[in-house]
């Protein structure tokens, strides 16, 4: 049974999303921890890309820029981000393809990628989201394909604890109490994908940050 979808924008609301950028610039350390997630996969020189949820493009531009080889694309269910990521796009003649869909119900073949990657996206949707999210991510994987997740994770101590009740307040309980209680890798693994790992935690002004890993490993 599918439940009710709630889509919900980068900052909760439309008229903020043209704030998202400066907003991660100044309050995490968005180069940081996509810079880790690119590392992550590079032992699989990945040449079939897809950046769910990729937002203004920004990893998706970064991926393109260490993977120059590869074909990126970048998946969204939001118009007016998406906007930003074509002019982000064109101003830097990147070749990326952008696809305004739900990362749910993915408009891609199976086994079409080698590496998916999302960033700061999951906890944006609900429990059956997350699942139906994943169970996408591996399907359109090809064998031995990589997922490459850095969302909120368990905080690493108290104090992440405290600062990411701001996150809440404005991205909604809801979406957020998995994350915070480190269940990421069990929706990856529900989502039949092996050797799930958390690589690396990243404290930020806001929350703890993780990065996830999983394989797909059946034929």
């Amino acid at each position: 049974m599918n439940a009710k979808s709630n889509y919900i924008p980068a900052l909760k609301y439309n008229w903020l999303t043209q704030f998202y950028d400066g907003l991660l610039n100044t309050f995490l350390r968005e180069k940081t921890f996509k810079s880790k997630l690119i590392e992550s996969v590079r032992q699989r020189n990945p040449k079939h890309i897809l950046d769910i949820g990729c937002g203004t493009a920004t990893l998706s531009l970064m991926m393109e820029k260490a993977y120059p080889e590869a074909c990126v694309t970048g998946l969204d269910g939001d118009e007016n981000i998406l906007t930003i990521a074509k002019q982000k796009g064109t101003a830097t003649q990147s070749k990326i393809q952008l696809v305004q869909a739900m990362s749910y119900n993915i408009p891609a073949s199976a086994g079409l990628f080698d590496v998916v990657t999302s960033s700061l996206m999951l906890h944006h949707l609900n429990a059956e989201d997350k699942r139906r999210t994943l169970k996408e991510v591996h399907r359109v994987l090809q064998p031995n394909g990589t997922v490459a997740i850095v969302d909120w994770g368990k905080p690493s101590n108290f104090i992440m604890r405290g600062v990411f009740y701001l996150v809440q307040l404005l991205d909604g309980f809801e979406t957020t109490t998995d994350n915070v209680k480190g269940k990421i890798p069990e929706y990856l693994t529900h989502a039949g994908f092996n050797d799930v790992k958390e690589i690396e935690k990243i404290d930020t002004i806001l929350g703890t940050i993780s990065i996830y890993h999983g394989k797909k490993t059946n034929a």
